[in-house]
């Protein structure tokens, strides 16, 4: 199997994620891109968390790009749950989509940074205690 997914890899000139080698989302640095975390409103589902948080942002900021999911939850102690998202191309102005479409639903944001998981209403937390889940 290792033999047949190197030779995959050559063939479209890349590597692979490896599931016992997945990168936490925001914890390296992807030219373009920012990540961010949003808190699960603990009544609907990821797919319509996702779409109602830039949904209903009037006017819009973004002019391009585009907002994606990226497959990683993490919960801190005491909760509560987050999930990551990324957002490329107009990256100020999704950064502003975001935090307009998370206040408007009362919902938190995170970020990491140096290693640390901190929440938009002033808490921190090494990442190392925090639980981290991949989808």
């Amino acid at each position: 199997m290792t033999g047949e997914l190197g030779r995959l890899e050559r063939i479209l000139g890349g590597k692979f994620e490896r599931r016992n080698a997945r990168v936490i989302p925001g914890t390296e640095t992807v030219d373009g891109v920012e990540f961010s975390y949003f808190s699960d409103d603990g009544k609907n589902k990821f797919a319509k968390q996702f779409s109602n948080l830039t949904r209903n942002v009037k006017p819009r900021a973004a002019t391009r790009g585009g907002l994606n999911e990226s497959g990683c939850r993490i919960t801190p102690p005491g909760g509560p749950l987050f999930h990551a998202i990324e957002y490329h191309g107009d990256v100020e102005g999704w950064r502003k989509d975001v935090n307009a479409g998370a206040m408007s639903l009362g919902l938190l944001l995170a970020r990491i940074e140096d290693g640390n998981f901190l929440i938009s209403d002033g808490r921190s937390f090494p990442l190392s205690a925090c639980q981290v889940d991949f989808k």
